[in-house]
C-alpha cells in the first residue's frame, strides 16, 4: 500500500473514531422507557391519623414519559378498615434524580377528603422497576366532613412496565 494510502486510511479510521466519541458523548442523560406503567404496593401502607391502621393493597397506573413525568390515570387502595377511596384523577408526578412526587394526591375516607403533594424517593436507576418508597408525607383534609384534620401516609410501591 502506498503512503498516501495508508495516511489516508489512518485519517479516515481517525475520523470515524472520533466521529463514534463525538456521538457517544453528545447522546442524552439516560432517560426512562415511556409508556405505561403499573405500580403495586409493597407490603402494606400505613395511615397515621393519630392511630395508626393499615391497607393490604393498592395500585396504581398511567404513563410515564422519557423525562420521569407521570401521570396517575387509575387508583385503588384496598385492605383497609374502612373504605379509602382515591379521588380527583389524573394526578400528576415526576421521578427524577432519586426523588419521587405525586401531586393532586388525593383520597376519601370516612366522610373526609384527605390531599395534596406527597413526596419521596425511588432506587432502581432511571429505569423500571424501581421502588418508589413514601415515608411520612402529612396530607391535609381538603373537604368534607374532618374530626381530624392531616394524616400521615407511608406506602413503598414497585413501579414496572
Amino acid at each position: 500500500m502506498s503512503r498516501i494510502k495508508k495516511l489516508a486510511a489512518i485519517a479516515s479510521a481517525s475520523a470515524a473514531a472520533t466521529a463514534i466519541a463525538v456521538a457517544a458523548t453528545a447522546a442524552p442523560a439516560l432517560a426512562w422507557t415511556a409508556g405505561p406503567y403499573t405500580a403495586n404496593l409493597s407490603g402494606n401502607m400505613t395511615i397515621d391519623a393519630g392511630t395508626a391502621v393499615t391497607c393490604s393493597g393498592s395500585t396504581l397506573s398511567g404513563d410515564l414519559a422519557a423525562d420521569g413525568s407521570l401521570t396517575v390515570t387509575s387508583a385503588s387502595i384496598s385492605g383497609c378498615p374502612a373504605s379509602v377511596t382515591p379521588q380527583n384523577l389524573p394526578w400528576t408526578g415526576s421521578l427524577s434524580g432519586g426523588n419521587a412526587t405525586l401531586s393532586g394526591f388525593s383520597v376519601e375516607a370516612l366522610g373526609c377528603t384527605y390531599g395534596g403533594t406527597i413526596n419521596g424517593t425511588y432506587s432502581g436507576g432511571d429505569a423500571l422497576p424501581a421502588t418508589v418508597t413514601f415515608s411520612n408525607q402529612t396530607v391535609h383534609a381538603t373537604g368534607g366532613f374532618c374530626l381530624v384534620q392531616s394524616v400521615t401516609l407511608t406506602a413503598t410501591y414497585v413501579f414496572s412496565q
